[in-house]
């Protein structure tokens, strides 16, 4: 189970870098969002999501006109 949660958020990161690189705002917000319930799905079960993402460098988890 971990080994696919962590699959599935590697590829929410390269589908959210994407999203922002083409300008989408609400894609971005919708894999962001994603990736907030699978880091929450991880810490769950014990994993600290930290060690596979850094936050810092993430959008913040709302959506806002550009």
């Amino acid at each position: 189970m971990i080994t696919k949660l962590r699959s599935e958020v590697d590829v929410v990161l390269t589908r959210l870098a994407a999203a922002r690189a083409a300008g989408l705002p609400y894609e971005t917000y919708l894999h962001r969002a994603h990736l907030q319930d699978l880091m929450d799905t991880a810490a769950r079960h014990g994993v600290d999501p930290d060690t596979w993402v850094d936050r810092s460098t993430l959008p913040l988890p709302t959506l806002t006109d550009p």
